[in-house]
Formats: C-alpha cells, structure tokens, sequence
C-alpha cells in the first residue's frame, strides 16, 4: 500500500492508558480511520499494527522503536491462544509457527544485527518458523512466499519444497543488497546459528541461539494482519 494512502493518528493520555500503548503517531490506512469516525468505533487497533508493519519496512532506520507498540497491539487483537505450534494459512500459502532448534539448520530472517525469525524444515518439505521480535510488512511476505502451496507438478517455483526454495531464496544476491538498505534479509546457518561452516563460530550470533520466541498465536495474528489488509 502506497505511502500515500496512510494517515497518522495521536491518541489521547487516556487512550494510550486504556490499550497500554506508547505514546506515537500511529499510521494507519486513510479509510479505515474515515470508518471509525464515521461509525464511532473503537480504536482501529488491526489497522494500527498493519500500519506500523508498512511504516518498519520501509526506509526507517529506527524500526526497533516501533517494536514496543506492534507486540502490544498484537497482544490486544490477537486471541486467548497458548498453543506452542499453530498454523497460518490462506489459499495460496501455509506455514506452521513453533519452535525451532538454533543449533540445527535454520534459514534466518535477520535485519542489522537483530535475530526477527527462523526457519526450519518440516518432514514433508514445508516450513517451520519461530519468531523473536514483532514482523515488518517485508519479514511477513517473505514468510508468505517462502511458504506457498507446492503446486501438483511444478513444486514451489519449480524446486521440489518449499524448503529447497528457501535455499535458493536466502542464497540470492538480493539478500545482500537488502543487508545493505537496512531491511530484513534471509541467512543460511547450515549447522546452526553463528556457525560459520569452518569450524569458528560468529560469536554475536551464536548467543542468540537461547532467544525465546514469541507467542505462536500473536505470530499468526501479525501475519494474517498484514495478509487481510494488502489484500483489501
């Protein structure tokens, strides 16, 4: 969704006391916020996380500062659901959200020196991801299209899982232009986390092997957030 199309709301004192928000201006999509007005709604708070997920994927070089307010708004839409493993889906993908071994092969998604998400293969060639930190509109349509429904007789773009796709993803050029800009970028650890792959180990990296990952179930609501609103 173009720039363009976003307004900024303030909230109230009060308001920002009621949902346990930082004090910010929230983007959010011009008609949404003409809706609310016009019915007397609540806050638009699905609208407000899909927002920040488009304001942290572009050109912001203070993305983490918007960290606190998507995991709250995540929290507040998302549904009383402790599951450790839940699947999010739509027609054209599906991915399974859980925990992940780090000290086994992953396929990162990393953003400066921050751990957003890993990837692990599935038995059946499908994919895994565990997630550290509150998604970017670009972190979540790389888990989507990683994550698309093989088709019958082509597999996923022509490779045999969507796992084998993945590979091909994170070793493209175009990770390394995208490390560049600052925006998330996909990482092959073959031998898990930090493991260089010639014995030493890349020591910020491999620390991160003991992050905790986010909530399943506020990880599916961030997706499918993003999902319904770019599809609107």
């Amino acid at each position: 969704m173009p720039e363009g199309d976003f307004v900024e709301l303030m909230l109230k004192r009060e308001a920002l006391e009621r949902y346990g928000l930082p004090a910010m201006a929230y983007p959010v999509p011009k008609q949404a916020l003409f809706d609310v007005i016009g019915a007397g709604s609540d806050l638009p708070l699905p609208e407000m996380l899909f927002g920040l997920q488009q304001k942290s994927a572009r050109d912001c070089p203070d993305w983490q500062s918007l960290e606190l307010a998507m995991a709250r708004l995540a929290e507040l839409v998302a549904p009383d659901d402790g599951r450790d493993v839940i699947s999010a889906a739509s027609e054209e993908w599906w991915l399974e959200i859980g925990p992940v071994a780090l000290n086994g092969p992953v396929i990162a998604i990393q953003r400066n020196d921050e751990l957003l998400a890993a990837l692990a293969r599935r038995d059946d060639g499908r994919l895994r991801a565990a997630c550290y930190r509150p998604l970017d509109a670009k972190s979540i349509g790389t888990l989507m299209a990683l994550s698309q429904i093989p088709h019958p007789v082509h597999g996923v773009s022509m490779r045999e899982n969507n796992w084998d796709y993945a590979l091909d993803a994170a070793a493209g050029s175009g990770q390394f232009y995208a490390f560049e800009r600052g925006e998330a970028y996909l990482t092959y650890w073959y031998n898990g986390l930090g493991d260089r792959g010639d014995g030493q180990l890349h020591e910020a990296w491999a620390a991160k092997r003991g992050s905790l990952p986010r909530q399943a179930a506020h990880v599916a609501l961030e997706i499918g957030v993003s999902y319904s609103f770019s599809h609107t």
